[in-house]
């Protein structure tokens, strides 16, 4: 397999892909570039691929759940346009919101209530009031956070699953050998 990670934006609270909206353009190609360099080896199949779309943990949860599952299926309908595979061939999934990836930020900055904010992060309050915890307490580390590290925790990561044909004589792999 072969897996990739890019940076599809979207407009404030929507689903539809804009192509050339910011960057989209480069990202797509992240994508697509990954799809096409297996594609275009012929002793390849592709046999699978697989989108996990991610929100950041701004907003209420249930917005960020229907931002994260409605953008995946974007970007899904988006590739399915392009290649043609056929049905079921793209699976996904999404992630709400990537309290995963705000800790490791977290806990890498140099953010001046750090441990406060982790100790949030890891607490087992439902998101929305992590989330509120953080932004009311904490309001120029949040103001950093949101935009600083929040941008980067809403990757569409795709993998390629492929086989790789088999050759038993050395004819078959071709000249020179």
């Amino acid at each position: 397999e072969i897996s990739g990670s890019a940076f599809v934006d979207f407009p404030v609270s929507q689903t539809v892909i804009d192509t050339s909206y910011r960057n989209n353009t480069v990202e797509l190609a992240k994508i697509t570039g990954t799809i096409d360099s297996v594609k275009r080896n012929q002793d390849i199949t592709i046999k699978s691929i697989f989108i996990k779309g991610f929100a950041s943990p701004e907003s209420p949860y249930a917005n960020n759940t229907r931002l994260a599952k409605g953008r995946t299926e974007a970007l899904k309908e988006y590739v399915e346009g392009l290649y043609h595979f056929g049905e079921g061939f793209i699976k996904t999934d999404f992630e709400p919101e990537d309290w995963a990836g705000l800790e490791k930020y977290v806990m890498e900055s140099s953010l001046q209530h750090k441990d406060e904010i982790l100790e949030a992060i890891r607490s087992d309050r439902d998101p929305d009031t992590r989330e509120w915890i953080i932004k009311s307490r904490w309001k120029e580390d949040y103001r950093f956070l949101s935009e600083n590290c929040y941008p980067a925790l809403r990757p569409s990561d795709h993998t390629i699953q492929y086989v790789t044909k088999s050759y038993s004589t050395a004819p078959e792999i071709g000249p020179g050998f």
